[in-house]
């Protein structure tokens, strides 16, 4: 896919906007690991329909993704390590001990194909989920969206795990509630 220079220019603004705005966000969970940090927002109904209806998607289509039980996470890896994350070792612990995963990135964007999205929306959506699969250089971070595959009785904890060339480590997330609308 080819790029005009607009676009690449675009893209590098907005990135270093974001990276600008990362430490004006107010975390509401956050929690450490040696040098890894997670934080974590949960997201109402509300702000998810009308983020995704500014980039394609009809109210009808969205109402699933934005009815589940959703956050926008935050990791930053400040450690000299390279690190990984994988979406699938990342668990929810309800408060009855049932453990509920996180509904890929992929599966959503299977059923926004089936139903008709544009590519154009489909493309929008993925670049604001937390990605399945992360590599983190020494201090890299990201941002993003993702939701569970269903609400776990509250409070509940969330259990993130990634992999550096020490081993496998978990980072938990404590006292955590799907947004109120």
């Amino acid at each position: 896919m080819q790029h005009s220079i607009a676009s690449i220019l675009m893209i590098c603004f907005a990135a270093s906007f974001a990276m600008a705005q990362e430490d004006a966000i107010e975390w509401r969970f956050q929690a450490r690991h040696g040098d890894v940090v997670l934080t974590a927002n949960p997201l109402g109904q509300a702000s998810r329909s009308a983020f995704y209806a500014a980039r394609g998607f009809s109210a009808e289509t969205i109402r699933p993704y934005a009815q589940a039980c959703g956050f926008s996470f935050g990791m930053q890896n400040g450690g000299q390590q390279t690190l990984t994350t994988q979406l699938t070792d990342w668990v929810a612990i309800g408060a009855d001990g049932e453990r509920i995963p996180l509904r890929l990135p992929e599966a959503w964007d299977t059923q926004w194909e089936k139903a008709g999205v544009s590519q154009s929306a489909r493309i929008a959506f993925r670049w604001a989920q937390f990605q399945t699969a992360n590599t983190f250089e020494p201090g890299d971070w990201i941002m993003g969206m993702a939701t569970l595959e269903s609400k776990p009785s509250s409070p509940f904890r969330l259990v993130a795990r990634y992999h550096d060339n020490k081993g496998n480590h978990e980072i938990i997330l404590d006292k955590l509630e799907c947004a109120r609308d």
